[in-house]
C-alpha cells in the first residue's frame, strides 16, 4: 500500500470537512444574528431550519447534482457538491448556537450599542462575535464529528447506475473494503481515527477549554497558541478593513445570505395519478417504522447520557469521557457495517441499531456532558451530599432537573440526528451485499442510488412535513415546559 496515497486521501478529506466549516460558520454568524435580532427573520427561517436539520443527506443530493455536476466541470462540480454535503451535516446546530447566545443576550446591549451609534459591522465584531463564542466552540464539537459522520456519503455520490467518486479517506476506506483488502482496510480507519483525534486535540479541545476557561479536555496548547494567534491576527484585519470602510459611508449594511429557493422538477416514469396512492401508502408504512426506531434511539441516548453525565459527576471522569466520545462519534457512520460485519447477516438489527445510536447518541452527550455538567451549581450538589441523596432519589431530584435544559435541547439534536442516520442504518450496499431493513432511510437510499429523483423529492417532502407536523405537536411544547419548570435558580 502505498504511504503517501493514503496521506493525501486523509489531507484532501481534511480540506473539505475543513472548507465545510468555515462556510457553515459564516452562514452560521449571518443566519444566527438575523434570526436574533429580525423578528420576521426569525419566524420565516426557524421552522424551515427545524425541517432541514431532520433531512439526511441523501435528501439534498438532487440539489447538489443541479447545482454543481449539471453547471459546472465535472471535477470541479464534484468537490464543490461534497463540500456542500458536508456542510449541509455541519451547520444546523451552529446556526442555532448562534441564535441562542444572541437571543438570550441582555436587550440594555442593543439599547447602549445604539446610544452610541455604533454602526452595524461594529456590533458584528464587539458585540454579536464575542457573545456567540461560546455558542459556536460548544456547537462547532458537535458538528465537527457530524461531518466526520457523513464524510464517506459525501465523497461517493451515487445516482442510478452512475457512481461518482472522489478521492479521499473515506472513498477509500470502501473501496478497500469491496475488494477484500481487508489489512489496508483496517490501517485506513486507524488513520481515519488518528486525524480526527489530532484534529480535536489541536483545534476544538484547546478552544473549549480556553471559552470555558477551564482545563477539561486533552490538548496540545502549544500548538493551539499559534493557531489562535494565526485566526486573531487574521481576524484584527477583517474587523479593521469592515471599521474603515463602514466609517467611509453613511450606511452600511452587511451582506445578507440569500438562500434561493430553487424549483426541481424531474419527469416521473408513471402518471401522478396511478402513483400517489401507492407511494403515499409505502411511505406511511415505513415512516412509522423509523419513527419507531428513532424514538427508542432518542430515549435510549438519554438514559445512557445521564448515567455517564453521574460518572462524570461523582467519579469525575468527564475529561477522559468527552474525549472518547468525540471519536467515537466521528466514526463515518457506512464504516460500521464492515467494522461489524461478522454480525451483519445473522443480527443486522444490532448493526443498524449502533449505527442510529452513533447518528443520535453524541448530540445529547455532548450538550449535557460538556456544557450541562459544568453549569450545575456546586450548593445544590453539596446540599444532596449533606442530606444523602443517593440512588433513584439523586437522578430525580438533582441530576435531571439540573441538566434538563441541556437534556432537552440535546435530545432535540438527537432526534435531528437518529432521522439522518437513517440513511446508513437501514439499508446498506457494498460487494453485492444488500441489507435493507425497511423505514424511509431505507426508501431514501434506494431512490437515491437507482437514480429516481423524482421519487427522492416526494420522499423528502412528505418526510419534511411530518417532521414539522411533530416538532410542533411534541417538542415545542417540551421546551414550554422545561421553561417553566426546571430552570434551577
Amino acid at each position: 500500500m502505498d504511504v503517501v496515497t493514503l496521506f493525501l486521501a486523509c489531507l484532501a478529506s481534511f480540506g473539505r470537512m475543513l472548507t465545510a466549516y468555515i462556510i457553515s460558520l459564516i452562514i452560521a454568524i449571518v443566519l444566527g444574528i438575523s434570526m436574533a435580532r429580525r423578528r420576521y427573520v426569525e419566524a420565516i427561517l426557524m421552522p424551515i431550519l427545524d425541517i432541514l436539520q431532520s433531512i439526511p443527506i441523501l435528501g439534498f443530493f438532487p440539489i447538489a447534482i443541479v447545482l454543481f455536476l449539471i453547471f459546472l466541470p465535472k471535477n470541479i462540480g464534484l468537490e464543490l457538491a461534497s463540500i456542500f454535503l458536508i456542510t449541509t451535516s455541519l451547520v444546523w446546530n451552529m446556526i442555532f448556537g448562534v441564535y441562542s447566545a444572541i437571543k438570550s443576550l441582555d436587550p440594555e446591549v442593543f439599547t447602549m450599542a445604539d446610544v452610541y451609534k455604533m454602526k452595524r459591522f461594529s456590533k458584528l465584531a464587539y458585540i454579536y462575535v464575542p457573545v456567540a463564542k461560546e455558542a459556536i466552540i460548544a456547537n462547532s464539537v458537535i458538528s465537527w464529528a457530524g461531518g466526520w459522520f457523513f464524510l464517506t456519503s459525501a465523497e461517493i455520490m451515487v445516482s442510478g447506475s452512475e457512481e461518482h467518486k472522489l478521492f479521499g479517506i473515506g472513498s477509500l476506506i470502501i473501496d478497500f473494503y469491496s475488494s477484500g483488502k481487508t489489512t489496508e482496510f483496517y490501517i485506513a480507519i486507524v488513520l481515519l481515527f488518528i486525524i480526527i483525534m489530532m484534529s480535536y486535540i489541536m483545534i476544538f479541545n484547546p478552544a473549549t477549554n480556553t471559552v470555558l476557561q477551564q482545563h477539561i479536555l486533552p490538548a496540545f496548547d502549544k500548538i493551539f497558541y499559534y493557531i489562535y494567534k494565526l485566526i486573531s491576527i487574521l481576524w484584527g484585519f477583517i474587523v479593521s478593513i469592515g471599521i474603515k470602510i463602514e466609517s467611509r459611508r453613511t450606511s452600511f449594511h452587511l451582506a445578507t445570505l440569500a438562500i434561493p429557493v430553487i424549483a426541481l422538477s424531474y419527469p416521473l416514469r408513471s402518471s401522478i395519478t396511478n402513483l400517489y396512492y401507492l407511494f403515499l401508502l409505502e411511505f406511511i408504512k415505513n415512516f412509522l417504522l423509523s419513527l419507531g426506531r428513532v424514538v427508542f434511539v432518542v430515549i435510549t441516548s438519554f438514559i445512557l447520557t445521564i448515567g455517564i453525565a453521574y460518572l462524570a459527576i461523582v467519579r469525575r471522569w468527564g475529561s477522559s469521557i468527552v474525549f472518547i466520545g468525540e471519536i467515537l462519534a466521528s466514526i463515518p457512520a457506512i464504516l460500521w457495517w464492515p467494522l461489524l460485519s461478522p454480525f451483519v447477516v445473522s443480527l443486522p438489527w444490532l448493526v443498524s441499531f449502533i449505527v442510529f445510536l452513533q447518528g443520535s447518541l453524541w448530540y445529547e452527550f455532548f450538550n449535557v456532558i460538556l456544557f450541562g455538567v459544568p453549569k450545575i451549581r456546586v450548593e445544590v450538589l453539596d446540599l444532596a451530599k449533606i442530606y444523602r441523596i443517593r440512588g433513584f432519589s439523586y437522578f430525580r431530584y438533582i441530576l435531571i432537573p439540573s441538566l434538563m435544559p441541556s437534556i432537552a435541547s440535546g435530545a432535540l439534536s438527537a432526534w435531528g440526528g437518529a432521522w439522518n442516520a437513517s440513511i446508513v442504518a437501514e439499508y446498506f450496499e457494498s460487494s453485492g451485499r444488500i441489507v435493507d431493513l425497511g423505514g424511509v432511510g431505507s426508501m431514501l437510499s434506494r431512490y437515491t442510488y437507482s437514480g429516481s429523483y423524482g421519487y427522492v423529492l416526494f420522499t423528502v417532502l412528505l418526510w419534511a412535513l411530518m417532521i414539522a407536523i411533530l416538532n410542533k405537536v411534541f417538542w415545542s411544547r417540551v421546551f414550554k415546559l422545561v421553561e417553566k419548570t426546571f430552570i434551577v435558580e
